[in-house]
């Protein structure tokens, strides 16, 4: 029969990276609920649990079923299914629930303790990872926590993986060893799982064993600060998102004068987004204006008078609209007009904040010869610097290019760093943000010539 399905904070993010409500309502799930929340019962309904095995959702679970006045919550059936190992300690404490135990039907670690963001990309969602790494706060040790995530991944991909790290990085090496000793534990509990490179033959593809390989971001501070022009680098980096949605104003469909908010995901689902979100944003407009030009010269496209000379020169604004005038192509044009509407939006940031020139000068800063090939002196490159930091209205702006001139060249010279401070006027956050470099081990001074790459 048909089921509710309750969900932890947690276990809700990494459903709804993975499914649609849609999907799920398929499986015949007529509700889907928060376990923080106050619920309404269902008596004649079964429960679904997916939840992160920690104590807090483990103990929320156990009071749904601990009404002293013995009202039940949900039906007879309880199926419970935790993203990782569920330990010992908290297994326990739901065999001491009886009214509950007597209507588990199903309990299983079905690894999957990650979030499947894209195809080929997954995240732990783990906000303070990067600063708990580093500053090593709280008291369970980061390693453990993402190793045993890891495991999930590998369990899921059918990967036992070769480990390949640098073996100077304390953190790359800890996290190996625990990533190790978690995987070899999870091969050995669970004999009938097979991994690609295995024994059994008839299961495991025709490859090899995989190979992770782990970095130190410590190792290359730089490229995360630079701005590059890949569609999706830039969406991210350029406009307002809020995980994979954003926000942008389009024309209203009655009155075309009128703009109204309009909210779009930038996913899996949208597959021309999967096609060019890895392209360059020159690329992408060729792309979308190519493809408006098609359905333009296509037999609707008379509509346009076959003016085909002009619609060759039709700027993106004028493709857009140009697409709302054919109806048949509605569902196509929606989708184009919609890309269309936020490279140019990416464009229009790109020219206001003057990325290009800004870009030129972080590759500088970055490799040490300037577009033309030559090796710029370090003064002049500096004197660049301060110019462009006193053009620039955002404080956050200003911060990232002292940041990229720091790592860039291993620190500065207490002038420059001086002449560069004055520029930017930071704050007194901001400035921590500068000095905490030193926590990642990389120098703020200069030091030697060779620290330097220009």
């Amino acid at each position: 029969g048909w089921k509710v399905l309750i969900l932890d904070n947690h276990a809700m993010r990494v459903i709804s990276a993975a499914v649609g409500m849609y999907d799920i309502m398929e499986k015949r799930i007529t509700l889907v609920e928060s376990l923080d929340k106050k619920r309404a019962p269902f008596p004649d309904m079964g429960a679904i649990y997916f939840l992160d095995p920690n104590a807090d959702s483990v103990a929320k679970l156990v009071a749904d079923w601990s009404d002293p006045s013995n009202k039940r919550l949900y039906g007879s059936a309880v199926f419970l299914y935790f993203l990782g190992r569920l330990p010992d300690n908290l297994l326990a404490q739901i065999k001491m629930c009886r009214p509950l135990l007597k209507r588990v039907k199903g309990l299983m670690e079905i690894n999957v303790d990650f979030l499947a963001v894209e195809e080929r990309a997954f995240t732990f969602d783990m906000r303070h990872a990067f600063p708990s790494f580093y500053l090593r706060r709280g008291n369970t040790p980061i390693e453990l926590d993402i190793a045993e995530k890891l495991v999930t991944v590998c369990a899921t991909l059918n990967e036992y993986p070769h480990i390949r790290y640098k073996q100077s990085s304390g953190i790359c090496t800890s996290l190996a060893s625990v990533f190790h000793l978690k995987m070899d534990e999870y091969v050995s509990q669970n004999p009938s799982w097979w991994y690609h490179g295995g024994p059994v033959k008839n299961q495991a593809a025709n490859r090899e064993r995989g190979t992770l390989l782990l970095l130190d971001r410590a190792d290359d501070c730089l490229t995360p600060l630079m701005h590059d022009f890949i569609y999706q680098s830039m969406v991210q980096d350029l406009l307002k998102m809020d995980g994979d949605r954003i926000t942008f104003q389009a024309e209203t469909k009655n009155d075309p004068s009128r703009t109204e908010a309009k909210d779009v995901l930038l996913d899996d689902r949208d597959s021309l987004w999967v096609e060019l979100r890895g392209k360059h944003i020159a690329s992408v407009i060729e792309t979308l204006s190519g493809r408006i030009r098609e359905i333009m010269n296509s037999s609707t496209g008379s509509a346009f008078g076959g003016k085909k000379q002009q619609q060759g020169n039709l700027s993106i604004s004028q493709m857009a609209a140009a697409l709302k005038a054919l109806p048949e192509y509605r569902e196509v044009m929606s989708k184009l007009s919609q890309h269309m509407h936020i490279s140019h939006e990416c464009m229009e940031v790109f020219k206001h904040n003057g990325l290009y020139n800004l870009s030129e000068l972080e590759q500088t800063l970055a490799t040490g010869k300037d577009e033309d090939g030559r090796t710029p002196k370090l003064s002049d490159i500096m004197e660049r610097v301060e110019q462009e930091l006193l053009k620039m209205r955002d404080p956050k702006a200003r911060l990232r290019l002292i940041l990229i001139a720091t790592v860039s060249q291993g620190g500065l010279r207490q002038q420059d760093r001086r002449r560069l401070m004055g520029a930017a006027e930071l704050s007194r956050k901001q400035i921590r943000t500068l000095n905490s470099l030193e926590i990642l081990g990389l120098s703020i001074f200069a030091s030697t010539e060779k620290n330097r790459l220009v």
